[in-house]
């Protein structure tokens, strides 16, 4: 019930999550900022196409000659916003960039309109289209009904004593096409939007799911391996340090064969959940298949790992797991060598785990290198009754 409160949509079609509102808008415009250049080089284009209408129209050399500045200046202006488009990184003040650009273009439309004697139909139809092109152009629902509002209201109120040679009634009609137009371009945009994050929404559950073990909501295997492999590369070529642990549950098919199935999951869930408040946020943790977990430990010297992982096999050690009361596991830890490949890291861990498990379980086993170059092994237990 949180998480659909969370996802909910309001009615000018935004996330009422700020944060996840500014998430989908970041991805939202990184997606259209290939366009975004291009639908600016169209729209001053347009608004400098409308020159042709303004030369039949004005009989007045100088205020044709005022419009020509004008249309030309939000044409450069045009050319400057596209490129300046393509040089976005930071895309979280965007929606007011847009929305500056768009109150810039209707600021000089209603000065053009100003040395206008008279309105025709044309007139009328320019504010639909400079509407339509509000819409079109990617923003924030809510700015584009701003700028759309004050576009219509500034045009009618500044520029009704021009009309004529239109009935009343034909005025009323312009209104009402007016009216239709920005009903209908804000229900498509609303739609648009709410689809869209929806559909955001539900991708990055599809993403989660496809990286997340179901049954305890860490990563699972194959998310491991990928991040694995990429650690490996970059430690590897930066002379990195980089820790791996390979741990699983001690007897855990005794717990599966004398308190059920059920009772397994739990023991598993409650491990992992000790574990996630245990390491730290740089740490990759996963579920490796059945009761093995592993985990990645970035910047972490063998030293450091085996403090932590020590403290980790205690706090399992002492947790009580209801009908079981205490589980134990076993740890297997290795530090990355010069030049390792995974398959090699790998292998080593797996088979301190073995070591750990042949030697008496409950036990952290694992291999640390000395300034020779050579390999020592050490084993740290505790009375396997305790």
């Amino acid at each position: 019930m949180e998480n659909n409160r969370i996802n909910d949509i309001s009615f000018i079609g935004e996330f009422l999550d700020k944060e996840l509102e500014s998430e989908f808008f970041e991805y939202d415009m990184q997606r259209y900022s290939k366009v975004l250049g291009p639908v600016a080089l169209v729209f001053g284009l347009i608004y400098m196409l409308f020159l042709i209408s303004d030369y039949f129209a004005l009989t007045d050399q100088f205020s044709f000659n005022v419009i020509l500045m004008i249309r030309i200046m939000f044409l450069v202006l045009s050319v400057v916003v596209s490129i300046q488009f393509k040089r976005i990184n930071n895309y979280s003040n965007l929606a007011l960039f847009i929305t500056a650009y768009e109150m810039v273009a209707i600021t000089g439309f209603l000065l053009i309109m100003h040395y206008y004697e008279t309105l025709t139909i044309l007139s009328f139809f320019s504010v639909m289209v400079m509407t339509l092109a509000i819409y079109i152009i990617p923003n924030k629902l809510f700015y584009s009904q701003l700028v759309s509002i004050f576009l219509s209201i500034s045009f009618y109120l500044f520029n009704i004593k021009h009309v004529t040679g239109i009935e009343n009634s034909e005025f009323i009609k312009i209104i009402a096409y007016n009216l239709i137009v920005l009903m209908y371009c804000n229900i498509g945009s609303y739609l648009t939007n709410y689809y869209k994050r929806k559909q955001f929404v539900d991708s990055k559950e599809l993403q989660k799911a496809s990286i997340t073990d179901y049954m305890t909501g860490i990563y699972n295997r194959a998310k491991f391996s990928e991040q694995l492999n990429y650690l490996v590369d970059d430690c590897n070529g930066s002379k990195s340090l980089l820790s791996l642990v390979i741990f699983d549950i001690d007897d855990f098919k005794k717990v599966n064969d004398t308190y059920g199935h059920l009772v397994g999951d739990s023991v598993i869930k409650k491990i992992a959940a000790i574990i996630k408040n245990s390491i730290r946020s740089t740490d990759i943790f996963a579920r490796w298949g059945g009761d093995e977990f592993v985990m990645l430990l970035p910047n972490t010297s063998i030293n450091q790992a085996m403090d932590m992982i020590e403290r980790i096999r205690v706090r399992i050690q002492d947790n009580d797991f209801e009908k079981i009361k205490h589980i134990t596991c076993s740890f297997g830890l290795v530090e990355l060598r010069s030049n390792e490949t995974v398959e090699s890291f790998l292998q080593r861990a797996d088979n301190l785990l073995y070591n750990a498990k042949e030697s008496g379980k409950n036990m952290l086993v694992y291999e640390s290198p000395i300034t020779d170059g050579q390999v020592y092994k050490e084993s740290l237990q505790v009375d396997s009754a305790s």
